[in-house]
């Protein structure tokens, strides 16, 4: 028989084809090769696997599963006395003495009556034949539809019958055509298939070569569960019970539409499949979805499908009694734990036959005391590694090269979590695999080897954790220079100790050599690092280490010398654990942590710096003091220490107990009051400020927040001294009772009460500012929902959320590194007829025969491109290209835009000068404002490109022909080529004359002078209806670029129109897209406006009155809120007359509009707050000075000028 690999795939690849249409293309393997190099593609690497198309599943290919009635209601009931056997249609008795379902005598004679009564009970949902196989209902399931891209039918040549088996081949079809799995097809598909021997080495399986299918389907992305966790759950059952689907993908149908996907030639005519084939790349994901679907109720406690499997729980115990097991009260000969076990199995075979399904009755274990699931031996013990992979390493014979030793290594790994002291036994192996180690097997090698075979073929079984129980989950300890060893355990009900996991983690060179104090605590964290997904949700997990030093450094973390021992510490303090002291000979993981590194082991993430910032979500902002006595437990053996910051530190430890209170200031965490220590609440204060509260801006209250503020005022003086105000009403007396009763004082201090025993203490306005900043500036700069909860996890005032909600708004670090891009109202440009106004700019090139440039110039009415490639990038190539290329050539233009590039600059003033053009220059960072030549930047670019065919030093031959094609291409604003709107006739192209496109008529004899002007006048119908339409045109297309625009940007769209005097924030354009600038501020200033102009554009000024010369357009202009003007230095605004500012902020496009009066200018120095402070206006007629209280520096510098305005 020719192996069914004998053919290999040449190419699975999308081909030059409309709509991505895939071709696939096989071809066929040297016959003459021998059977040892077809053999050797029975395994195919990843790289050479056909996956399928990762894409957007279409909404009609989606599954529909359903439930359509309960399964339940007719199903049969277990008799608590079986009755004896009778045969059934099925479950013949024939078929009964074939069943060997008591092979261990692990079952009583009742109990296996009970098993053979519920078997015939289920008969319908057992299969013995393929004539007997079920088919899921499709009231349950629609049938499948295969989702594939567009592709071409393949047509493979089949894979030869060998005549030695062919009867049996046909016999096997012959099956399944009538058990409806095959019919016949006519398609243009044909894919091969082949035959392959089954488990029992007899039997045959027709297996379906569907690698062209696979290559056109779309991916169901979905995944089996995860082997360990599915394995572990499995461990320690009182009993199993095992389910295997009769052919489970034959009994999934197939959409008709799809089935002649899967055509293919027999002997027996051209056939294809009615059912999910093996081998389609989607049928596990298919049928584990099926199961799991159908037992959704019966997960995770009772089953978990595996694809086609079906593995049952039994009851975590077997009711062991002092005189044996219980049992149930109607049948003393039926045990407790199997009458259960026997009750969920007959629901799983009810729900799956209800559906249509069926298991195959040979491959059914409905009550052992024992299951292989997933390679792992599991029993009421514990997990053990299955007994055929054990008997594959305890036959692994002497290793006689290094490639063996690494897979003797490796596939003992695989059990590795079974065998203690795994590192220290296998060293003398793994030695050999290093680098530079001359190999020799010796007798060291072969006794370690030895070692490992009896430890595996003994290997202790290990138990999953149980997450509901009380007792102490132990996870042991400890750290060499080579390992972190660790035993993660559990005990039981009996006070003995049951394994869950062995582990180790090797240490690199540098942590090696760390001192052994800082290895057992880095081994400490590391060790509670790595199982921490194994102990969350523990109820008593006990931390066992040998190194009592831990203990004092974990209690006191802020004598530490190190910040990396802090921050580990930190890490550790995450874990709810109590730690132990064992003596070093009494603990276990003292051999896992000598284990050196195995080739087999998975890749270390060291980044474990990265895992303590994730997992803290903030940093510590200032160390603790080194003089705190934090309250610690003077047990020996266990400890707390209530994890606390130096910024907030409220822990209630026992929410039941009363509340009593234990203060600590925060400078030297000594005692403030003579109270002893409380078990129940420990409270580090911080509400103490780093500065006096006068030195620090006051928060703007509103009336009803200062009312409140005085509201509490009386709370807390009728709690001290309850008596009852004398102008107060009864009605008024009883809600001030009402809420005066969610308030409590204790220790001269206000709290507000919490449903929780969460109490908050009323802070004091005085000391909210300092609050907010330590939550804000000195905690990562959060936001306010998360200060928010930030305080009132632990304090509590009226109106926190809009104090906080104030800071956050005035933070400047916040405001320079605002990430939210504004948008001004666009405005839109009005088109000057044909070449009246030109855009230019230049474009920086590859190096082209000499050529760095190209100067690019556009009509603002017809986007018709000039160009010329430059050398050199001056004044006197500008210039002359501008000259000699738009002004001798189009005429006088009235408007150039340009940026502010100093030779643009200089070329332009000349012709300003001499010819009386209009330079428009762009504000920086405002490449929108010269939008028209450079949105066609790119197009440029890339035609040059690609019409170089990629080589950029070639783009300087093919520019001609880039810009021509710029000029006759139809654009989508107007419909005309720009050539044609400055024309007034579309050119004639070289397929135009070899085709004879043209309608006018050719000429062939002499025209007269009349004639000639006559026929020139039709081609040319350049006229000025046709330019005023095309003007139209163009304001209509920017029209509806500007409807789209403030659609697509509706809630960012602002127009602050700043006044002189604004504080405003400038927008760091220049790293917009620098991918590499990240920290960079988003926004520098603040900055202050002093006038805007005619172009939009503002004219601002430094803080020290220094003028900028720049433009800054609006659009990256954003309000600065200071926090207190006293907190900035203003001395002067400017210094210059209003003549010589009215030059300065000129602006060359406000020729055509009228003059207007200069704008208020103010100038102000301040002094402190306690003196009379100078503010100076300068007007164009004259000089003021006003003389301004204090209480007027509370304003912005744009209130200022409008109350100085109003003073005037």
């Amino acid at each position: 028989m020719i192996s069914p690999l004998a053919y290999t795939t040449t190419a699975f690849a999308p081909i030059h084809k409309p709509q991505s249409i895939y071709e696939i293309c096989l071809s066929e393997i040297n016959r003459n090769e021998s059977e040892l190099e077809i053999s050797s593609l029975a395994y195919k690497k990843v790289a050479n696997r056909i996956k399928p198309v990762s894409t957007t599943l279409p909404e009609n290919y989606r599954i529909v599963r359903r439930i359509p009635t309960d399964p339940l209601e007719s199903m049969p009931l277990l008799p608590t006395h079986p009755p004896k056997f009778a045969p059934g249609t099925r479950y013949t008795l024939e078929r009964m003495q074939s069943m060997n379902i008591n092979p261990d005598s692990f079952l009583w004679p009742e109990e296996e009556k009970l098993v053979h009564h519920l078997i015939r009970m289920q008969e319908l949902g057992f299969a013995w034949s393929e004539d007997e196989k079920g088919k899921f209902s499709s009231d349950y399931f629609d049938p499948i539809i295969i989702p594939t891209i567009e592709h071409i039918p393949w047509s493979l040549r089949n894979i030869p019958i060998p005549p030695g088996i062919f009867h049996k081949v046909v016999d096997i079809i012959k099956a399944k055509i009538a058990a409806g799995v095959y019919e016949p097809s006519s398609s243009s598909y044909r894919s091969r298939w082949f035959c392959v021997l089954k488990k029992d080495g007899k039997s045959l399986r027709l297996v379906h070569d569907l690698q062209p299918l696979n290559a056109v389907t779309i991916k169901d992305a979905g995944v089996p569960p995860i082997l360990e966790t599915y394995a572990e759950s499995f461990g320690g059952r009182g009993c199993y019970g095992i389910f295997d689907l009769f052919v489970g993908f034959d009994q999934r149908a197939l959409a008709p539409e799809s089935r002649d996907l899967t055509t293919f030639q027999t002997p027996l005519g051209t056939l294809r499949l009615t059912s999910i084939p093996m081998g389609y790349t989607n049928s596990m994901q298919i049928q584990h979805g099926d199961l799991t679907f159908l037992l959704q109720d019966k997960i995770p406690d009772i089953a978990v499908p595996f694809v086609d499997d079906v593995p049952v729980k039994g009851p975590k115990t077997r009711y062991e009694t002092r005189d044996g097991f219980e049992t149930i009260p109607e049948n003393p000969k039926i045990r407790r734990f199997v009458w259960e076990h026997l009750q969920n199995v007959n629901r799983i075979i009810q729900r799956i036959k209800h559906a249509g399904g069926t298991f195959s009755a040979s491959k059914s274990r409905l009550c052992t005391p024992s299951a292989v699931v997933v390679g792992h031996l599991c029993t009421y013990e514990g997990r053990l590694p299955d007994t055929t992979r054990v008997q594959k390493i305890v036959d692994w014979p002497p290793c006689s090269d290094l490639t063996e030793v690494r897979g003797f290594l490796g596939t003992l790994g695989t059990i590795r979590i079974f065998i203690p002291n795994f590192s220290a036994i296998s060293r003398p192996l793994v030695r050999l695999t290093k680098k530079g180690v001359e190999f020799r097997f010796g007798e060291e090698e072969q006794v370690a080897m030895d070692e490992l075979k009896e430890l595996a073929r003994n290997s202790a079984s290990i138990r999953s954790l149980d997450y509901s129980s009380t007792n102490e989950v132990i996870l042991g300890v400890d750290t060499s220079k080579i390992a972190v060893g660790y035993i993660l355990a559990q005990l039981g009900d009996n006070s003995k100790r049951y394994p869950s996991r062995f582990g180790s983690i090797t240490l690199n060179e540098r942590e090696s050599r760390y001192s052994q104090v800082k290895l057992e605590l880095f081994g400490l964290f590391r060790a509670l690092k790595d199982v921490r997904i194994w102990i969350i949700g523990v109820l008593n997990l006990v931390v066992e280490v040998d190194a009592k030093y831990i203990k004092g450094m974990i209690n006191n973390p802020d004598i530490q010398p190190s910040a990396s021992i802090n921050r580990w510490i930190s890490a550790i303090l995450l874990f709810d654990f109590r730690l132990r002291h064992v003596p070093g000979k009494e603990h276990g993981p003292d051999g896992l942590s000598r284990r050196p590194r195995a080739p087999e082991d998975p890749e270390i993430n060291d980044d474990y710096e990265e895992w303590i910032d994730s997992a803290n979500s903030f940093s510590f902002s200032h160390p603790i003091s080194h003089n705190s006595s934090a309250p610690l437990s003077s047990s020996s053996d266990d400890f707390w220490w209530p994890w606390a910051s130096n910024t907030f530190a409220i822990e209630i430890l026992n929410e039941t107990g009363s509340l009593q209170l234990s203060l600590y200031s925060l400078g030297h965490l000594t005692p403030s009051s003579t109270t002893s220590p409380s078990p129940q609440v420990e409270i580090l204060s911080s509400v103490t400020s780093h500065s006096s509260p006068s030195s620090h801006p006051t928060i703007p209250r509103s009336e009803k927040a200062e009312l409140h503020d005085l509201e509490l005022k009386r709370v807390e003086a009728f709690l001290i001294n309850p008596k009852r105000p004398p102008d107060m009403s009864d009605d008024d007396y009883k809600r001030f009772i009402r809420f005066s009763s969610g308030f409590f004082v204790r220790d001269g201090r206000l709290w507000k009460k919490d449903q929780k025993m969460k109490h908050k203490l009323v802070v004091p306005k005085e000391r909210r500012y300092e609050l907010i900043h330590q939550a804000h500036d000195e905690m990562g700069h959060k936001g306010i929902f998360t200060v928010r909860l930030r305080l009132l996890e632990r304090f509590w005032w009226p109106q926190l959320e809009q104090d906080v909600r104030w800071f956050i708004k005035t933070c400047h670090e916040c405001q320079t590194r605002l990430f939210h891009n504004f948008h001004i109202p666009p405005t839109v440009p009005i088109p000057f007829t044909l070449f009246r106004k030109v855009y230019i700019d230049t474009m920086f090139m590859p190096k082209s025969n000499g050529y760095r440039y190209i100067v690019h110039a556009r009509c603002s009415l017809s986007s018709y491109p000039e160009w010329r490639m430059l050398r050199l990038e001056n004044t006197r190539t500008l210039g002359a290209f501008i000259f000699e290329d738009i002004l001798c050539r189009w005429g006088a233009v009235e408007e150039i835009v340009t940026d502010n590039g100093p030779a643009f600059v200089q070329a332009t003033e000349f012709l300003s000068q001499r010819y009386k053009i209009n330079h428009i220059r762009i504000s920086p960072y405002n490449s929108r404002a010269n939008g028209p030549v450079e949105r066609r930047h790119l197009d440029v670019r890339e035609s040059l490109v690609k019409a170089a065919g990629g080589e950029e030093n070639r783009w300087g031959m093919v520019a001609p022909s880039v810009f021509w094609a710029e000029r006759i291409s139809i654009q989508k604003s107007t419909g005309y080529s720009p050539y044609y709107i400055a024309h007034g006739v579309e050119p004639l192209l070289p397929f135009d004359l070899a085709e004879v496109t043209y309608l006018a008529p050719p000429l062939t004899k002499p025209l007269s002078t009349t004639d000639l002007i006559a026929t020139r006048a039709i081609q040319l119908q350049k006229r000025p209806q046709d330019l005023a339409r095309v003007k139209e045109l163009v304001l209509k297309a920017r029209y509806d670029s500007i409807r789209h625009f403030n659609e697509k940007y509706s809630n960012k769209i602002r127009d602050f129109d700043f006044s002189p005097g604004s504080l405003v924030l400038v927008r760091n354009s220049r790293y917009d897209h620098d991918v590499g600038s990240k920290t960079k501020p988003r926004y520098f200033g603040p900055l202050i406006v002093l006038k805007r102009t005619t172009g939009g554009s503002y004219i601002l000024a430094e803080l020290d009155g220094s003028i900028s010369k720049l433009r800054f357009a609006a659009f990256r202009l954003v309000p600065y809120y200071p926090r207190d003007i006293r907190a900035i230095p203003v001395t002067k605004l400017t210094d210059a007359t209003p003549e010589a500012l009215e030059d300065m902020t000129y602006d060359p496009e406000s020729s055509h509009s009228s003059q207007t009066t200069p704008p208020l200018t103010v100038n102000v120095a301040f002094s402190p707050p306690s003196t009379t402070t100078l503010l100076h206006f300068l007007t164009p007629s004259r000089h003021h000075q006003l003389e301004i209280s204090p209480q007027l520096c509370q304003y912005t510098a744009r209130e200022v000028s409008t109350k100085c305005t109003q003073q005037m």
